[in-house]
């Protein structure tokens, strides 16, 4: 039996309703929260002065630590970036942890490193675990009293490293550094990788440490004292994101992870869909775990603000995936109910697409991109790139519920 246009159209409207209350309690507020972090993010960087560097004599001994699996195209240039840093060479040591690459990636790291006594390739015994248990086999081989993590693709400016050490203190164990993107110029996808970034560490890393005094550890480029880092205990072998994971703990530790916005490393980013994709869903699966894992601790954190704000963190992948559908769904329903759109309903339903380009013209800006192809791509981003967010975020909590921890890897496609 048909069901009358008008009830048709009556239920049409109920979940419209429904639709609008869920994104103004929810969806709305957390996107005003997210500008706000834009805004304090741009000031953050304005007024971001580079503490004083200690005289070399006086430079803690750190251990810089590369995990890597077949990462031959790009590990020499990855190395001779290390040799490059401008940090005293008697108070460095470069590990690279090689965990059983089927690759030339240890012949061309024991070229380098013989050519640098203070770079040393190890062969990682019982590995094919994961990022996070080679990275805890580096640290029982550490000699330095602060631990360095870069990916095997990495070439960090000269100065970065100082930067990021000038910054520990007793109440900052940890701090990290921006990453920009090599290879933005590649394609259309490396551009949008590129704005992601931008945006992220705006208002990710700087808007946050400028609101909470605190940012969060990224894969790469940042530093952690090591004693530190032994009393919570090293990585967590069980999490694809261990960058996230160990944010959480050094945070409920009551420390602070400080952010310098001049401390850069350049690192390759996935220059085809599928790779991409594959990529971000490891991510999204490694947020289910950290969610399962903290979200019972959230009330060890330090302030109502930050609490919220990490558990917003911790599920970024799923709110943006349901900003994405309710603004598509209430977009289509309004327009089939009622044939038209007014410009008011317009402007209201165009809140999440204005509040993106808000924030990724922000990045862009902060960033000083000023190639024309990224302003002029970045409207299209929210229909292009973001609308696969929903679907990266299915399959990671599909493979969140399976996934077992072994070592994952993006493929590179450059020296």
């Amino acid at each position: 039996m048909a069901v009358p246009l008008n009830t048709a159209a009556e239920i049409v409207i109920s979940i419209l309703y429904i639709i609008w209350i869920f994104a103004g309690v929810v969806i709305y507020p957390i996107f005003l929260y997210y500008l706000t972090l834009t805004f304090t993010g741009l000031r953050y960087n304005s007024r971001f002065i580079q503490p004083p560097i200690p005289p070399d004599d006086e430079l803690p001994f750190v251990t810089i630590m590369i995990p890597a699996r077949n990462e031959g195209m790009v590990i020499r240039e990855t190395l001779l970036a290390m040799a490059n840093l401008d940090y005293p060479k008697d108070r460095l040591e470069v590990l690279l942890l090689d965990d059983g690459s089927t690759d030339d990636t240890l012949e061309r790291a024991r070229e380098v490193a013989s050519e640098y006594p203070f770079i040393r390739v190890v062969s990682v015994e019982g590995g094919g675990r994961g990022k996070s248990y080679v990275l805890n086999y580096g640290l029982k081989l550490a000699k330095g009293e602060v631990i360095a993590v870069y990916d095997a693709d990495n070439r960090p400016e000269p100065d970065a490293l100082k930067r990021l050490v000038s910054m520990l203190d007793d109440e900052t164990p940890a701090v990290t550094g921006k990453v920009r993107t090599i290879n933005w110029k590649k394609n259309i996808l490396t551009r949008f990788i590129c704005m992601e970034y931008l945006y992220f560490q705006l208002a990710g890393q700087s808007g946050k440490s400028r609101l909470y005094g605190t940012a969060i550890l990224p894969g790469t480029n940042f530093v952690i004292r090591k004693d530190f880092l032994e009393v919570v205990g090293g990585w967590d072998e069980r999490a694809m994101a261990e960058d996230l994971e160990l944010s959480f703990r050094v945070i409920a530790e009551g420390k602070r992870i400080a952010y310098n916005p001049l401390a850069v490393t350049w690192e390759q980013e996935p220059e085809s869909w599928r790779v991409w994709f594959r990529q971000r869903v490891r991510w999204a699966a490694g947020n289910v775990y950290t969610v399962a894992t903290h979200i019972k601790h959230l009330g060890e954190i330090p302030g109502w603000g930050l609490r919220i704000d990490l558990l917003l963190t911790l599920m970024i992948y799923y709110l943006l995936a349901i900003a994405v559908i309710v603004a598509d769904v209430a977009f289509v329903a309004l327009f089939l109910t009622f044939g038209n759109i007014t410009w008011f309903t317009g402007l209201i339903l165009s809140f999440v697409y204005l509040a993106f380009l808000l924030e990724i013209f922000a990045g862009l800006y902060d960033g000083r991109i000023k190639s024309l192809s990224c302003w002029l791509l970045a409207p299209f981003m929210y229909y292009t790139y973001s609308q696969i967010w929903v679907f990266i975020s299915l399959a990671g909590l599909w493979e969140g519920r399976k996934a077992k921890k072994v070592w994952y890897k993006t493929p590179r496609t450059m020296g």
